[in-house]
């Protein structure tokens, strides 16, 4: 049997991945999403999240600018309704990364070297109260489950952590026993398993339990870290026959790592062995970084092609590729799933914002929103 979770907010029970147990039966059918609502930033979408409890998606920009989405509101398509109920603007540069602290209440975005938190309970909310800086670029940034720490991936070889209530930043620096690590390539020197990233951190973030993060590096491998520690706990050498790594995720239930490369080849790892499961094939990356994710069951992965600009839908335990769904007119550069529902927010260089979600009864089309 595949292993349930009932979430609290929604009461939806949940499945969670399980190979072990899960019925090898002949691949499901891909859920049917639509776009049903569309806003516009100025320039390209860069970024997209949901909040943890599914309420709530944000966006962010080239254009400098943060949108908050109410997506009970996204799914009405009605005029007198405003999904935006946020725009913010407080950043000078590109926005590169977002995520929700867990109480839903606090947002975090990076642009440049510096991290902004937003305090959304404030109905006129216009500008951060609290920021973090950084010593170069960064790209990702990962809230810890209970919402005291905030994990930074950048340019930096360096994984950063922020306690979030004083801003005291540590350092890991990687190193455990060899035995945890992935010896499938013999050539590889074991303080390089052992040790921090050679180049940059693409992606960055906290499993579920939060007991352990990922990062994915622009050097080509994955490394999975002890969150009390700072350990390297696994690494996975060319995860991506060498190319870099632009995202990974670890399943809800701590057993598999889901990640995606500049091959073209998203991939589902064996945590503990570091060994392939199966690949999943069929989205061109080559170009730009793009997002790879489960969907909210995990189910499903979702990912984006760059040749057609679709989103791809693979099932989850067989990748077998199910389905594209079409909507974006360029290159698709943030995609991501709500944890509650089949439903995804995704964006790119047209400038759009569009969440699907399977379609309302009664509703005649996508709804959409002024910039």
């Amino acid at each position: 049997m595949m292993e349930e979770d009932d979430d609290m907010d929604t009461g939806t029970t949940l499945t969670r991945l399980n190979l072990d147990t899960d019925p090898k039966s002949t691949s499901r059918t891909a859920p049917n999403l639509n776009t049903i609502y569309t806003t516009t930033h100025k320039e390209a979408v860069t970024c997209t999240t949901f909040s943890k409890d599914g309420r709530y998606a944000a966006s962010g920009s080239a254009d400098t600018s943060l949108k908050i989405l109410d997506v009970n509101k996204m799914k009405i398509v009605n005029d007198d309704l405003h999904p935006v109920i946020r725009t913010l603007y407080d950043h000078t540069t590109p926005v590169t990364d977002v995520d929700f602290h867990p109480n839903g209440l606090v947002l975090a975005a990076s642009s440049d070297t510096v991290v902004k938190l937003y305090d959304l309970s404030k109905p006129s909310v216009k500008r951060s109260f609290r920021y973090l800086q950084d010593s170069h670029p960064i790209n990702s940034v990962s809230f810890h489950p209970s919402g005291d720490y905030l994990i930074v991936g950048s340019d930096s070889e360096t994984v950063r952590i922020y306690d979030v209530k004083t801003l005291q930043c540590f350092t890991p620096k990687g190193f455990t026993n060899p035995r945890h690590n992935n010896n499938n390539n013999a050539s590889v020197d074991q303080e390089q398993q052992q040790g921090p990233h050679r180049e940059g951190i693409n992606h960055i973030e906290y499993a579920p339990t939060g007991s352990v993060f990922i990062t994915a590096s622009q050097d080509g491998s994955i490394k999975v870290w002890d969150a009390i520690s700072g350990k390297v706990v696994r690494t996975i050498d060319s995860a991506h026959t060498g190319k870099g790594v632009t995202t990974a995720t670890i399943s809800k239930n701590g057993k598999y790592i889901l990640s995606a490369g500049f091959d073209s080849v998203s991939k589902l790892w064996d945590l503990g062995s570091g060994k392939m499961i199966h690949g999943f094939y069929g989205a061109v990356q080559k170009n730009e970084k793009q997002s790879t994710v489960f969907s909210y069951n995990e189910d499903y992965v979702f990912s984006s092609d760059e040749s057609n600009n679709t989103i791809v839908c693979w099932d989850a335990r067989t990748a077998t590729l199910l389905k594209r769904y079409t909507g974006h007119q360029s290159l698709i550069r943030s995609l991501s799933a709500s944890p509650t529902e089949n439903g995804l927010v995704s964006g790119g260089n047209d400038n759009r914002v569009r969440y699907w979600s399977a379609p309302t009864p009664g509703a005649s089309g996508a709804g959409g929103d002024s910039p």
